[in-house]
């Protein structure tokens, strides 16, 4: 489950970031709250669309169209593990401190059986 997160003063001046729309730089910071103790989450787009937008009108295409940006900029990775797809943010422990960190239950990328994926449309 995932704890309160601190978005770091550099997140609004990273150049990445700065290619990125105001709603990709959104659901970064949604995925990044969303996020478990290590870095990961479930990568279901209806899930992400009901947990992060919840009260706005977004087409399934267009928040793909998002991840997918963020895809291409190394900043999420997505993988498949057992026909189910998971997020996983590669710079997640550099940018967060976590007292008392609770073990993932998710696979792990890093895992023979995860197959990871540069661009995916969920």
């Amino acid at each position: 489950m995932a704890r309160k997160r601190m978005i770091d003063p550099n997140f609004w001046t990273d150049e990445k970031l700065g290619k990125c729309s105001i709603q990709e730089r959104l659901l970064f910071m949604g995925l990044i709250s969303n996020a478990n103790d290590e870095g990961y989450g479930r990568a279901n787009s209806k899930l992400i669309k009901a947990t992060i937008f919840p009260y706005d009108d977004i087409e399934n295409d267009e928040l793909e169209k998002w991840l997918n940006h963020l895809i291409e900029f190394n900043m999420v990775v997505i993988f498949e593990y057992d026909k189910q797809k998971y997020y996983y943010i590669p710079n997640f422990l550099k940018h967060q401190t976590i007292n008392k960190p609770t073990k993932s239950t998710f696979p792990h990328i890093e895992d023979e059986r995860c197959c990871s994926t540069t661009v995916v449309l969920l």
